[in-house]
């Protein structure tokens, strides 16, 4: 009498309940982020649409080692839908490894100045959302910090008077993108200048508050500018982008008025 062959095992347990998980954990992080860099939510809003990412792609990797036990252990079918369903929850992470990798490689600050010393005064009503976990550098660390990691990033001085630097701020401002929210042209030639405005960070969209600050110099006027985050959490190399976005994009525009 023949033997019938062997049942097929099923396919492992998991693996659709799994990808269903990380796939709307992907799509929750894209959403929430793109919804920011649009405008359509607030930066809150956005940090709630990643911390739900994240929840959702831990819910995917409990489900799913289901999945990875029922084709280690009894050979079942599945293996490819569990690799697949891992890049997705690594997708969803994204923003959680890039801001671990970018807090390692970065100084833990909140405001890069060109000017630790004496930096440019936040703006009029000016506050920080505070965290219950401060993970930011001590204040009498901060400016030795910012100088070993940023040591290009200096006060910029510039043969011309208060007002034709100022004329040039404005102009480096505006072809940076950034949100001006108030402008204070100097008077006279040997007055002050200030700019504030709101520049954006580049992978979540949040904002930044930025001033520059304008001031006479030797034979002709310093610029100084300073970036600060409106959350009390290290920056993550945003702040210090932002300077250092102003400072070449500030010299441009200098050697382009000059060839004028």
């Amino acid at each position: 009498m023949s033997r019938l062959p062997p049942l097929p095992l099923p396919p492992a347990r998991g693996a659709r309940p799994a990808r269903f998980l990380a796939s709307l954990a992907f799509m929750v992080m894209v959403v929430g982020i793109a919804s920011r860099h649009l405008d359509f939510i607030s930066s809150a809003t956005m940090y709630t649409a990643v911390a739900a990412s994240l929840l959702l792609g831990l819910a995917a990797l409990a489900v799913i080692s289901v999945t990875v036990r029922d084709v280690w252990r009894e050979g079942r079918h599945g293996a490819n839908s569990a690799f697949g369903t891992l890049l997705l929850v690594i997708a969803a992470f994204s923003p959680l490894i890039g801001a671990a990798t970018a807090y390692i490689a970065y100084p833990a600050l909140d405001s890069v100045s060109t000017d630790p010393d004496d930096p440019p005064a936040a703006p009029s009503g000016f506050t920080q959302v505070a965290l219950p976990i401060d993970l930011r550098a001590a204040p009498a660390e901060a400016a030795a910090l910012q100088e070993d990691a940023y040591p290009e990033l200096t006060t910029q001085a510039a043969d011309l008077s208060t007002v034709e630097a100022y004329a040039l701020a404005r102009q480096t401002v505006d072809d940076l993108g950034w949100v001006i929210r108030l402008a204070e042209e100097p008077d006279t030639e040997a007055a002050n200048g200030r700019i504030e405005a709101e520049a954006r960070s580049l992978v979540l969209g949040t904002q930044e508050d930025v001033v520059v600050r304008i001031r006479p110099g030797d034979g002709g006027s310093r610029i100084d500018v300073r970036s600060l985050s409106r959350v009390a959490m290290p920056d993550l190399g945003e702040n210090a982008r932002h300077v250092g976005d102003f400072i070449a994009r500030f010299a441009e525009v200098s050697r382009r008025q000059a060839a004028n």
